[in-house]
């Protein structure tokens, strides 16, 4: 059963079957105690008046009187209010004599109570179950026998009974019908919420209004416009994030196509030799433009990548050696000082940050430049550190360098500004906080990315050696010749 409305009915009418069927038990266990108890009341009261109504010389009298009154009283109550309906009998017996002076027409000749003793007994008069009742005057000489069918008793219960069902199961139709209204109107503005969004525009990320909800459905209508307002904020950005990509890859393109045009009209091979470079050059720029494009959607595909136990210094230094040719073409240094860092996170990840950062500073630091790369324990933390001794960056601009596509302005170096912003997402998906500051010598520009660490534990380099070829990808510098204007 999958309808909420169905179900609120179908456990709230249960609940009142149950309910109602419990009390009715009780009710009609009660009710049978209470019967039995007023059907032996009724008798004495009977009796009672019965022998109070007798002459004071009934005693004189013998069976020969042949005294009988009229089948049965009209229907009514008795002097406490009992009622008289249905049928009973009676005898009037002279004790001393065993004579039966008075009796009621339909009762028999034989005492209805044999050894004439005072009190209630069970007897079986003509097949049928009687209760009998038998009362003595003051005196002990006279009494009355009084009795009445027991199954009139099972009658009246069943028409009780009867009576008592019928109205029940008119109060349960009312009631039935009273809740599934009920239920209907409190869920109406689900209903009319739910055709709200059936016929939404699929990119109207809009909130939606739930001010007639009910108090327990309009937290999920507020977690729902939170999940509505951060997909809307994940559109955006995503539909910003192409139309760069698009101006992005523009340029380049462009650029590659006006230099294959002007290598195409060169005269001689030499001629040709200067165009052809800034073609390869350009393609280059291309190539790390959508890996950086390609990594950054992966990011955003994997939003739990899987995370391992690595060693820091081992990913550090394959990359580092990575980027030896291409710092050597530009006649830099690169100073590494690794020690062993054992952290959480995913090595693919880490690769493409360690790439970018170095990568970085080998293509802003110029020609001769000193560049340090750093891997060390520090207060509980594994601090990477790429320090360099290039133009630096502005303080103005430290913030922003973090943003989508964002360019330092005036720098002769054209990057696609993602591979900061690759480093930052990277950084926070570990846990990691990172800080810009001054480089070498009090000069360039240094980041410092601080990670968790944790407790020493040997890993084995091969694995980050077998990767080294992707995570060089992922920077970019798989070839030595790189960009150097």
């Amino acid at each position: 059963m999958r309808s909420l409305r169905s179900r609120l009915f179908v456990m709230l009418l249960a609940a009142f079957v149950a309910a109602w069927a419990v009390s009715l038990a009780c009710l009609a266990f009660a009710f049978k105690r209470d019967q039995s108890g007023l059907r032996d009341r009724l008798l004495a009261d009977i009796g009672s008046e019965v022998l109070q109504s007798m002459p004071g010389d009934v005693r004189e009298l013998s069976g020969a009187a042949n005294l009988r009154p009229r089948e049965n009283p009209p229907s009514g109550a008795d002097r406490h209010g009992h009622s008289l309906k249905g049928r009973f009998i009676f005898q009037l017996w002279i004790k001393p004599r065993r004579d039966m002076v008075v009796r009621s027409p339909s009762a028999p000749a034989a005492p209805l109570k044999p050894d004439l003793v005072d009190g209630y007994a069970q007897r079986t008069i003509d097949g049928e179950e009687w209760r009998v009742y038998a009362l003595s005057n003051t005196d002990g000489d006279v009494q009355v026998q009084v009795a009445k069918p027991v199954g009139e008793l099972a009658k009246e219960f069943r028409e009780w009974v009867l009576f008592g069902l019928g109205v029940s199961l008119l109060m349960l139709l009312v009631l039935g019908f009273a809740m599934r209204r009920v239920i209907h109107t409190s869920l109406r503005p689900v209903v009319a919420l739910r055709r709200t969004i059936a016929v939404r525009d699929p990119l109207d990320l809009a909130p939606l209004r739930g001010g007639a909800l009910p108090d327990e459905i309009r937290p999920l209508i507020d977690s729902f416009n939170q999940l509505l307002a951060r997909l809307d904020r994940a559109v955006r950005n995503e539909r910003q994030f192409l139309s760069e990509a698009a101006h992005e890859l523009r340029t380049p393109l462009a650029a590659l196509l006006t230099h294959a045009q002007v290598a195409q009209r060169s005269k001689t091979p030499e001629e040709a030799q200067v165009p052809l470079r800034q073609l390869v050059q350009s393609a280059e720029r291309s190539a790390r433009l959508s890996q950086q494009l390609l990594d950054s959607a992966r990011l955003d595909a994997e939003r739990s990548a899987e995370r391992t136990t690595i060693e820091l210094a081992d990913i550090v230094a394959v990359v580092t050696h990575e980027l030896d040719a291409i710092a050597a073409h530009k006649r830099q240094s690169i100073a590494l000082d690794a020690e062993p860092c054992a952290i959480l996170g995913n090595v693919d990840d880490l690769g493409i940050l360690i790439g970018n950062l170095v990568d970085n500073a080998v293509r802003y630091t110029p020609c001769g430049g000193r560049i340090a790369v750093r891997c060390l324990p520090a207060g509980g933390c594994a601090q990477l550190q790429v320090l360099d001794d290039g133009p630096g960056v502005a303080a103005a601009d430290r913030e922003r360098i973090f943003d989508r596509f964002f360019r330092v302005t005036g720098n002769h170096q054209r990057g696609s500004g993602l591979g900061l912003s690759l480093v930052a997402r990277i950084a926070a998906a570990h846990g990691a906080a990172i800080v810009t500051g001054d480089g070498l010598d009090g000069r360039g520009f240094g980041i410092t990315v601080s990670f968790p660490l944790l407790p020493a534990a040997p890993i084995a380099l091969a694995d980050a050696c077998l990767r080294a070829p992707a995570l060089a990808a992922s920077a970019g510098c798989l070839d030595p010749i790189a960009e150097t204007s």
